[in-house]
């Protein structure tokens, strides 16, 4: 057991010459020199076996390190490398609000794009806890081991719209949506809400949640993306607007550069001035739609309020809906039903192989014959480049066949569906305008009348597009 005098007055050594302290953390050994003045040099072989007598045998120094003053390092423990706390490592960062760069080489800021929306999709991991360490153990002057203290250990704590792993060590998205840290807990929301308009302080809007509010308007220049629903509160102006769902405009959509897209329903009060809406599913007008250009993937219902199409044009697969068709003016309004604008990309892009490989074929076919003729002529005398060319043409010829037929084929099954689709009409339920264009199919058709209560359909017997009276079945089942 030391000596309680290493730790308070010290224990002389080398005749009285020096005085030998260990320090209260026990974790360094000092040699004072008992009197500066005396010149007295300190014998490194006798201190390692005085040292050895005072049970000081950990950490010895080869040779002694002096402080100044006369004193001198002997010996040095191993300190205790004390454990580390539990801590949080985040795997999604929040966002930083702030305009960004939209070009690294140019000094050029795009104030729009503020970054305010962390999104993450569902079972992405957030965060995890890192274990707490048990440290490493020291050792001190005298040999004697110092226990490390292990760190403390937290649990981790989350909000809604996370799932924390069996382990209790990491934390996941249930669902997609914004990530934000909730009273310093992680948490994810469904849901974003914006009150007030799409502006410069809101920046654009990328939203992967199931549903995005916005009570206000969408200003020019902006953007607004989400991959649910979206509904906007005082219209759209001049400015972009993309639903995964469902998209609800109360107020007016205006503007050429408005453009409204939407894997569901579009739903909006009026439209005005030559903006763009596409959907693959209905398009609902609560009033009016005036030079709008709408290209819809089922049917068009503007039986609302006013109800009426005025100019621009209309492309829908299934049946149009409307109270007033065109204007007493005569402004020219274009409706097309029964179109899927992506099978008349298909079938354009199918007749523009069919007519490539087909001429190929052709041409193949003429020089197999051109060649097997001079081949015939020349006999033995063919020439080899000809001889490599005619069996070039003889391998390529099945190939050109095989393509034609199987894009004949792909063509003739289009062409059905197409025809199929014929079986769309019109439907005015108030006044049908002169200046109003129905194309059925690949037929087209010019109001030159006012017509009331009408149907605009496909005559299978004629192969016209003929106007009729509408029945009072028809008028009563006017969709809502």
């Amino acid at each position: 057991m030391a000596s309680e005098k290493l730790f308070k007055g010290g224990v002389e050594i080398q005749n009285g010459a020096f005085i030998l302290r260990v320090t209260k953390d026990r974790l360094q050994a000092v040699v004072t020199m008992k009197d500066a003045k005396a010149g007295v040099q300190l014998d490194n072989n006798l201190l390692q076996k005085e040292l050895a007598e005072n049970g000081i045998v950990g950490g010895l120094l080869a040779a002694p390190e002096s402080t100044g003053g006369g004193s001198f390092i002997v010996a040095k423990g191993i300190p205790p490398a004390m454990g580390d706390n539990a801590r949080v490592k985040m795997h999604v960062k929040p966002a930083i609000p702030g305009p960004q760069r939209t070009d690294p080489d140019k000094d050029q800021v795009d104030f729009r794009e503020l970054g305010t929306i962390v999104n993450v999709a569902k079972d992405r991991l957030l965060l995890e806890k890192i274990a707490p360490t048990q440290g490493k153990a020291g050792q001190d002057v005298f040999g004697v081991g110092i226990p490390a203290k292990p760190g403390k250990d937290s649990k981790l704590k989350y909000g809604k719209g996370v799932t924390l792993s069996p382990d209790e060590m990491k934390i996941f998205a249930a669902l997609d949506g914004k990530f934000v840290m909730d009273d310093g807990r992680p948490t994810v929301f469904g849901e974003h809400s914006i009150t007030g308009d799409v502006d410069m302080k809101v920046g654009n809007i990328v939203f992967g949640g199931s549903k995005l509010t916005i009570s206000g308007e969408v200003l020019p220049g902006f953007s607004v993306k989400c991959r649910g629903d979206i509904w906007i509160g005082q219209g759209v102006n001049n400015s972009s607007v993309m639903a995964g769902g469902a998209l609800t405009v109360i107020g007016g959509v205006v503007g050429e550069e408005a453009k409204l897209r939407a894997k569901g329903d579009i739903t909006v009060d009026f439209v005005e001035n030559g903006p763009k809406l596409e959907t693959a599913g209905y398009l609902r007008v609560n009033d009016v739609l005036l030079q709008a250009h709408a290209s819809v993937g089922k049917e068009v219902i503007a039986t609302q309020g006013n109800g009426t199409i005025i100019g621009g044009k209309i492309i829908a697969a299934g049946s149009v809906h409307v109270k007033e068709l065109g204007c007493e003016a005569e402004v020219v309004t274009e409706v097309c039903v029964g179109l899927v604008p992506s099978l008349q990309m298909k079938k354009q892009k199918i007749d523009e192989e069919l007519g490539l490989w087909s001429d190929r074929l052709n041409e193949v076919i003429k020089n197999i014959s051109a060649l097997e003729k001079i081949k015939k002529e020349l006999a033995a005398k063919f020439p080899a480049d000809k001889s490599t060319l005619l069996a070039k043409c003889k391998s390529f010829m099945p190939k050109a066949m095989d393509k034609v037929n199987h894009l004949t084929e792909e063509n003739q099954a289009l062409e059905l569906e197409l025809e199929q689709m014929v079986n769309e009409v019109v439907y005015v339920y108030g006044r049908l305008f002169p200046g109003v264009v129905v194309k059925i199919g690949s037929l087209v058709r010019t109001i030159t009348l006012e017509e009331d209560q009408s149907v605009v359909y496909f005559d299978p017997i004629s192969h016209q597009i003929l106007v009729r009276k509408m029945t009072r079945d028809e008028r009563d089942a006017m969709p809502a």
